[in-house]
């Protein structure tokens, strides 16, 4: 649920309102990589389709597409490295009966954007990237274990958010320096031949 409100809502907000073009059209030109990604659980297995997408589909400039796409296969992984470490600390915690107060949960979100940078995009990685939250913040290891029959079923909506936001941040950079054709992004039959290759 919390990545289908940050691939959706959260990214089509900031399309609207940052980059200022209309998100259903955005989701209808990335939605072939969001469905690879699903597929794959890896982000840098689809950079080749969301590229394409970027420029065939959305008019990216193919420069900004090809550094945006493959800077965020690598480093922006909002919910491999964000959202699943923090919700599994968060469970712990809970679960552990401990008492966390503000400054521990701004730890938490601190460790969480730290261990972020160094995340690779293919599957498996939110078990690593969890690890190292549950030893930063004093938690038990062991407990990733609990979580380990799961997270291959929720790394599937965990990658295709990660590739939703490397999307938005192109259209975004793109958008921001004039480099958009919105020609292209609002024309429905560019999305139909992207979407048909």
């Amino acid at each position: 649920m919390l990545c289908a409100v940050q691939a959706f809502g959260v990214e089509g907000l900031l399309i609207k309102f940052v980059a200022k073009l209309s998100p259903v059209k955005f989701f209808k030109g990335i939605a072939p990589a969001q469905y690879v990604a699903f597929t794959t659980q890896s982000s840098v297995g689809t950079i080749p389709v969301t590229l394409r997408q970027l420029k065939e589909a959305l008019g990216v400039d193919g420069d900004v597409a090809s550094f945006t796409a493959g800077l965020g296969a690598n480093v922006g992984m909002p919910a491999c490295a964000g959202i699943w470490p923090a919700l599994t600390a968060v469970f712990s915690v809970h679960m552990l009966g401990y008492h966390y107060g503000i400054a521990q949960y701004a730890f938490l979100i601190l460790i969480t954007l730290v261990v972020s940078v160094g995340t690779v995009g293919v599957p498996g990685t939110a078990t690593i990237t969890s690890t190292a939250v549950f030893a930063a913040l004093g938690l038990p290891i062991e407990l990733v274990v609990v979580f380990a029959p799961i997270s291959t079923i929720v790394d599937m909506a965990r990658t295709m958010t990660n590739v939703t936001g490397a999307a938005t941040a192109a259209v975004i950079t793109a958008a921001t320096e004039g480099l958009v054709d919105e020609e292209v992004y609002n024309s429905d039959q560019a999305k139909h031949v992207a979407v048909n290759n």
